[in-house]
């Protein structure tokens, strides 16, 4: 984990957006990160739709890096990932990792999409998302017109 930030200054300060993505290429995994001030709330949703498809083995997760104030929960920046779409809702669910602070939670699409937009302090940008692959090619990105929900 040391490819990008020494580990005894991530446990003491955190990772920002641009570090999560640097470290997911260091372990071999497609990265496409974009910034929440990058993309559009439709564009976020087609994104989730595809990394929720239905496949027997998925080829691609999506990560987010939200402001929690922006769901009114405590805390600031964190990252989670995407579990599922409801498509009919309009709501995805986070797999909240600091499982001991809030559980898996469903909340609506464009709410986790506001929740990308509040600048990072540390960077002076915009939070984000990052869909990861792990067989060499970022199906979001080589074939975009092909979303499904699940």
């Amino acid at each position: 984990l040391n490819c990008c930030i020494d580990l005894d200054v991530a446990k003491e300060t955190g990772i920002t957006f641009s570090t999560f993505a640097c470290l997911a290429r260091c372990q071999g995994l497609d990265v496409h990160a974009v910034h929440g001030s990058d993309s559009t709330v439709e564009e976020f949703r087609q994104v989730v739709k595809q990394t929720c498809s239905h496949q027997k083995i998925p080829t691609s997760f999506l990560v987010i890096s939200y402001t929690r104030k922006v769901l009114g929960q405590t805390g600031t920046g964190h990252f989670s990932p995407i579990g599922a779409y409801d498509e009919a809702s309009d709501n995805v669910l986070i797999l909240d990792t600091a499982r001991f602070k809030y559980g898996p939670h469903w909340v609506p699409l464009e709410l986790v999409f506001d929740a990308l937009l509040p600048e990072d302090p540390d960077t002076g940008k915009s939070r984000g998302y990052v869909v990861l692959s792990f067989d060499g090619k970022n199906d979001v990105i080589s074939k975009p017109d092909s979303f499904r929900s699940c």
